[in-house]
């Protein structure tokens, strides 16, 4: 039995998130769902794979994993060819695929993941690429941004960016994030977070806090140290649209 490493790139607006799901109607599509439909169409026998994140319906990814075990010996650049020639269409593209150790485990392996989010206050050019970017209306302090942001580093309990979830309640809320910060490329502000672990709707709530933190609706003190204020920081329950957030990479 060999174990083969899947990278690839889709377009998140087109499923219903990544990973399959056994109560999904049979109409929605996930890209999970989708590669492994196209294994078995491609190899002629079910094969079943394992993801390394679970984006959500909308989330882009540039770099996700995916491994899966198959009797047998792959071309792996053939393979690549044909899985591309039925799923681009779809959204979704093979950019490598190649054998990697039995112990590999796509999930399991990973260190940590890098995710962007896009912003901008530019109607005219951000237009032609809605709905990639997230429009902001107030003009934003940087200062106060990296602020906000650094404020976020380290191993917390970021539950206050988390769901309320009654049903959850040994949910482990403890991440660590290793970098946050900001690029600036034209009219466009991409937001990056680099952890070993995010919470559902983790990401899209903390870029909503920091662009309020920017706009100067939260204290500096809070900014600071956010985690000191337990329920009482304000702006972390806003989810914003997961179409301008993108998986960038995975680490292993």
């Amino acid at each position: 039995m060999h174990n083969y490493l899947m990278r690839i790139q889709y377009i998140g607006r087109n499923f219903s998130g990544f990973q399959k799901q056994s109560n999904h109607p049979k109409d929605e599509k996930t890209v999970q769902g989708e590669i492994e439909k196209t294994l078995k169409t491609v190899l002629r026998v079910p094969v079943n794979t394992y993801g390394a994140a679970r984006t959500d319906a909308g989330v882009n990814a540039l770099n996700q994993y995916l491994n899966f075990y198959f009797d047998g010996v792959l071309d792996c650049g053939w393979l690549k060819n044909k899985m591309n020639h039925l799923l681009f269409d779809e959204g979704i593209f093979v950019k490598e695929i190649r054998e990697v150790p039995q112990t590999f485990h796509a999930r399991k392996s990973a260190k940590s993941k890098i995710y962007a989010y896009i912003v901008s206050s530019d109607l005219e050019k951000s237009m032609f690429l809605m709905p990639y970017v997230y429009i902001y209306k107030e003009p934003l302090d940087l200062n106060m941004l990296k602020i906000a942001l650094d404020g976020l580093k380290g191993k917390h309990d970021f539950s206050i960016f988390a769901n309320f979830d009654k049903s959850q309640k040994d949910r482990n809320n403890i991440c660590e994030l290793f970098d946050t910060g900001f690029i600036e490329r034209g009219s466009l502000i991409i937001l990056y977070f680099h952890g070993d672990r995010f919470l559902y709707h983790m990401v899209r709530r903390m870029v909503y806090y920091v662009l309020k933190g920017a706009q100067g609706y939260i204290d500096t003190r809070i900014l600071l140290n956010p985690f000191s204020f337990g329920k009482r920081v304000p702006f972390t329950r806003q989810v914003l649209p997961p179409e301008p957030l993108f998986l960038v990479n995975v680490i292993y």
